[in-house]
């Protein structure tokens, strides 16, 4: 016996309702490319069938209407504008990803530049004060351990 609908876990909803658009859109999108193939060689007798593909695609857009409130999906205003402007989410993804290497890379060569500065002004304290120096480098590594 299945769990009735207000049995299931959000999460579970969550997957099955994302499921469920994904696959109406996926059949939208088929429809949509059968209605080009129909117009493109309109012929009189394809008059119902273009009808027919019509109502389909309705009544997908209807179903996917109704799925839509129980969806709890976020998605970036960046890659809403992305849509918009007609690019490829993709291609946001692919740039978004680029973006952070890079900041990491920028962010490693800060850390590295500090972790090197950092010796060499213990290595020169150490050289000028070398009584106080490595008392107090050795209690500071200490607490920070």
């Amino acid at each position: 016996m299945q769990p009735s609908r207000s049995e299931v876990p959000a999460a579970e909803l969550d997957d099955t309702d994302r499921e469920a658009i994904e696959r109406k859109i996926e059949e939208s999108l088929e429809t949509l490319s059968q209605i080009r193939v129909t117009v493109m060689n309109h012929e009189s007798a394809d008059e119902h069938v273009l009808k027919q593909r019509l109502d389909r695609l309705l009544r997908g857009y209807a179903d996917m209407h109704l799925l839509k409130d129980r969806l709890n999906i976020n998605v970036p205003e960046e890659v809403l504008a992305f849509v918009k402007d007609g690019r490829n989410p993709d291609d946001f993804t692919s740039q978004f990803m680029e973006r952070l290497a890079s900041e990491n890379q920028f962010t490693n060569g800060k850390i590295s530049a500090l972790t090197n500065f950092k010796q060499e002004f213990e290595a020169k304290i150490r050289e000028f004060f070398p009584d106080d120096t490595n008392e107090r480098i050795s209690q500071q590594q200490q607490q920070h351990r």
